[in-house]
């Protein structure tokens, strides 16, 4: 009897701490995201004083129309800056989830071949082959996870990424061409 309260008091004890741990996880990355939505703030007040004290100075419609013309670009670089810091404190996040979670799955896979002995210490001669069967089926199973888990990981990955890029570039040429019609603009509010 004393054994299975100390196996109780063990498990409590572990569940206990995965469950800490875990909260540690997911206030570390509330914590990353608020000095991230913190500092974005900053930055953006910092910005729009600026661009404010920059439109103020602006004397007639053609040094405006040039003023604003230049605004264009810096201001979508930084909203995909923004938005790639925020991905990437996601992905970290999602990155610590996942990998608490592949713990936890090792961990109950251990825990099953652990009983599993001991079933087959007790159990009637020639039951160790139905133990073997049991253990190579998890065993098994957990490199098919590990495998499938890693290229999920990777394609998706790989597809944020390219994602990340083609509206980083649509959003420079959108830009550009932004910064094209001012110039014109003001060439021609010259004439």
């Amino acid at each position: 009897m004393f054994n299975q309260t100390e196996r109780l008091q063990d498990l409590q004890k572990n569940q206990l701490d995965r469950a800490l741990r875990l909260s540690s996880i997911v206030l570390a990355s509330a914590e990353r995201f608020a000095a991230l939505q913190l500092e974005l703030s900053k930055k953006l007040l910092a910005e729009q004083a600026s661009t404010a004290k920059t439109l103020a100075s602006a004397k007639d419609p053609k040094a405006l129309a040039e003023v604003q013309a230049t605004l264009a670009q810096p201001g979508i670089e930084q909203v995909f800056g923004a938005a790639r810091s925020v991905y990437d404190a996601a992905v970290e996040t999602q990155n610590e989830v996942q990998s608490f979670i592949e713990e936890q799955i090792l961990d109950f896979n251990k825990l099953v071949c652990a009983s599993l002995d001991n079933i087959s210490k007790n159990a009637p001669a020639g039951s160790d082959a139905a133990v073997n069967i049991a253990k190579n089926a998890i065993t098994s199973a957990t490199a098919a996870y590990d495998s499938l888990s890693r290229t999920a990981k990777k394609v998706s990955s790989e597809l944020a990424e390219a994602g990340v890029e083609a509206a980083t570039s649509s959003a420079k040429a959108a830009s550009a061409a932004v910064n094209r019609a001012g110039k014109k603009a003001s060439g021609s509010a010259a004439a």
